[in-house]
């Protein structure tokens, strides 16, 4: 396997040079081993595809690289692992945490930053059972503080292994909405938190849980530990997000941002926005900032998944369904969400209602019929989290007034983190506008000759 690695490795270190050219800049379409051409697909059937890789990034790879083909241990595998997913690889870093666990698997760090890269591809199941392992794995050890892949000016990490692992759990059940295990993630999350750094992140999102949850007694305790006067070496966005919360800094001034930010940070702050608007009951300004946040090139942050989430809630409960092309974007996101109650809103509730599926036989008839076919593929009322993905691409739309008829190509991945194939097909869709809702009447799915 180490053997293989290094073939692959080799192909991405080769293909980066050779299309770097004059520039020095790499490619961001150079090859992998990964066969894939996105990284992910977000809730939204929106293929996400990394930047090029800066120089750095490719030289700590490199490095990391020649370290492994000395020594494959523990450590090595896991900066390995690191590194390719600072090239933006996250599938490629995946499959190397999950090669190193064969050779470590009680390995409760590399568990915790597999997990870490299933969050940014959105495999969310996954990610929570990574971290579950981790935190098993990783009971009655002692603090053990975690190197920084990318380190702040002053060079001192500020987390620790067991603070990361309850820290990206705590994430991860609050991407999938499970508020209660969230809570009692970053409870414990807090408990590993021995700097101020550390307290202001898991203090942020543990704010939001309890928000969310309608324990606001509770949340304006948790901000009274919080202020300006805090000492911080890299987390001052997570603060001033805080502070806003807590009313120590105008809205409009948290908003500007700060000379020198990174993106990571102007999308903290995007975020934190988006949630201002949403407990003012401003729905329509949140959703537009949220939708903004999602054509950010640095798709991987947190600030933007938990943007996605956020979307993908206010979807939900309000669909768009002013045209065909929105009503077939809340389409898509019932299915990479299995929420039964969505569809049942996207399709005329009317006996001529049909559906032809590329999985079964005969023409599906009817709402009911429909429904109970949505059920067999996993649908469930108000949806579940789910690791497959559906996307459409190619929407063409001939309309004439009150009717429409679109044609596209569906795609479905059942294992988006792995290479195993995509399954598609064309699709026709028969739409009708009715009392200014766009609403599918017909379906016709087919599978490409395999």
């Amino acid at each position: 396997m180490k053997s293989v690695f290094r073939w692959a490795a080799a192909l991405l270190i080769v293909s980066l040079a050779s299309a770097a050219g004059a520039s020095g800049q790499p490619n961001p379409a150079a090859s992998s081993f990964a066969s894939k051409p996105y990284e992910a697909i977000s809730l939204f059937g929106r293929p996400l595809v990394s930047p090029a890789p800066s120089p750095a990034a490719v030289k700590s790879y490199e490095d990391a690289l020649k370290d492994f083909d000395v020594d494959p241990s523990e450590d090595n595998w896991i900066w390995l692992g690191r590194r390719t997913a600072y090239l933006g690889r996250f599938r490629e870093a995946i499959a190397v945490y999950s090669e190193g666990l064969k050779k470590h698997p009680d390995s409760c760090r590399l568990y915790r930053h597999r997990g870490h890269r299933y969050i940014s591809i959105r495999q969310f199941g996954r990610a929570i059972s990574d971290f579950e392992k981790a935190a098993a794995l990783a009971a009655g050890t002692p603090l053990e503080v975690e190197a920084d892949g990318n380190p702040n000016p002053s060079g001192i990490p500020v987390s620790n292994t067991q603070f990361n692992i309850y820290y990206h759990l705590g994430l991860a059940y609050y991407l999938t909405r499970d508020f209660v295990k969230a809570e009692a993630a970053f409870r414990e999350c807090l408990k590993w938190s021995n700097n101020d750094d550390s307290v202001v992140a898991a203090t942020d999102w543990f704010y939001l849980i309890l928000r969310r949850t309608g324990k606001a007694d509770e949340a304006r305790a948790l901000l009274s530990k919080i202020n300006s006067r805090m000492k911080l070496l890299e987390n001052g966005a997570y603060l001033e997000r805080l502070l806003m919360f807590k009313g120590e800094i105008e809205t409009d001034d948290f908003g500007r941002g700060r000379s020198g930010e990174t993106a990571i940070e102007t999308a903290i702050r995007s975020y934190g926005l988006g949630m201002a608007r949403l407990w003012t009951g401003d729905k329509t300004g949140a959703r537009r900032l949220f939708e903004e946040m999602l054509r950010r090139e640095d798709w991987a942050s947190f600030s933007v998944i938990a943007a996605e989430a956020e979307l993908a809630d206010l979807v939900r409960a309000e669909p768009d369904r002013s045209s065909p092309g929105a009503t077939l974007a809340a389409w898509t996101l019932s299915w990479n969400v299995c929420d039964l109650d969505l569809t049942q809103k996207l399709f005329e509730p009317s006996p001529r209602t049909t559906y032809f599926s590329s999985e079964k036989a005969g023409r599906i008839q009817g709402m009911d019929a429909l429904m109970d076919h949505s059920r067999s593929f996993g649908f469930i009322p108000g949806g579940k989290t789910a690791d497959n993905r559906l996307w459409l691409d190619g929407l063409d739309v001939l309309g004439v007034e009150d009717m429409a008829l679109v044609t596209a190509f569906w795609y479905f991945d059942r294992d988006v983190a792995g290479p195993g194939p995509v399954q598609k097909g064309p699709v026709t869709f028969a739409m009708m506008r009715e009392g200014g809702n766009w609403l599918i009447v017909h379906a016709h799915f087919a599978n490409d000759p395999r």
